[in-house]
């Protein structure tokens, strides 16, 4: 799954299997914090995989009762403790690299969510949010679909980069957030494609 679960907080593999060096942590560390804001006071969210929404999951607040739906078992162990949140794992194959399922869409059909965190493994200009494989691109689609909002989280290194699999257009999530990596230029080409873009 893009942006797989890491080793801990230092050098771990990433989407595709690539080594990210240690001072990735603390970007992702910012988009996650970041991402907080966009959770209603109360409800269900879902989180997509990732070495981010881990992060997001670890600073979850306390005491508001949420249902959390997500295909990621670090994420799952993560809160699986907590008796004020409601915990739902989604079956389908498991993605042993990245710890997470392939959830597909007839699994999630008549669920209802209030906000979606995705994380893509490419932004592209030309094409939107994209995968590296079809099958997990439907799984983060199907995802999507079950939300009234969609944040996508993508660290600065994802925007541009263009996977095998698009899944979804940058109109279709309401607000996308990335760090200062980002070089403003770049940005300002993002900011005209998307309904909101956060850099943190």
């Amino acid at each position: 799954m893009s942006g797989g679960a890491g080793d801990g907080w230092g050098s771990r593999r990433g989407a595709g299997g690539a080594v990210l060096e240690p001072s990735m942590a603390a970007e992702e560390e910012r988009i996650a914090k970041a991402a907080l804001a966009e959770l209603p006071d109360d409800g269900v969210v879902v989180l997509d995989a990732g070495a981010v929404t881990e992060r997001f999951a670890a600073h979850l607040p306390v005491g508001h009762g949420y249902t959390v739906i997500t295909n990621s078992v670090p994420v799952a162990m993560e809160l699986a403790a907590r008796t004020d949140v409601t915990l739902h794992l989604m079956g389908g194959r498991l993605h042993r690299k990245a710890g997470a399922t392939l959830p597909e869409a007839r699994e999630l059909d008549g669920l209802s969510a209030d906000v979606a965190f995705v994380v893509p493994g490419g932004v592209s200009f030309d094409r939107g949010l994209t995968s590296r494989d079809p099958a997990e691109g439907s799984g983060k689609k199907a995802i999507m679909n079950v939300a009234r909002r969609v944040v996508a989280l993508a660290d600065h290194t994802r925007i541009g980069d263009d996977r095998m699999s698009r899944f979804a257009a940058l109109q279709e999530v309401d607000c996308l957030i990335t760090d200062t990596g980002l070089h403003t230029e770049v940005a300002d080409r993002l900011r005209a494609r998307v309904p909101r873009l956060l850099r943190v």
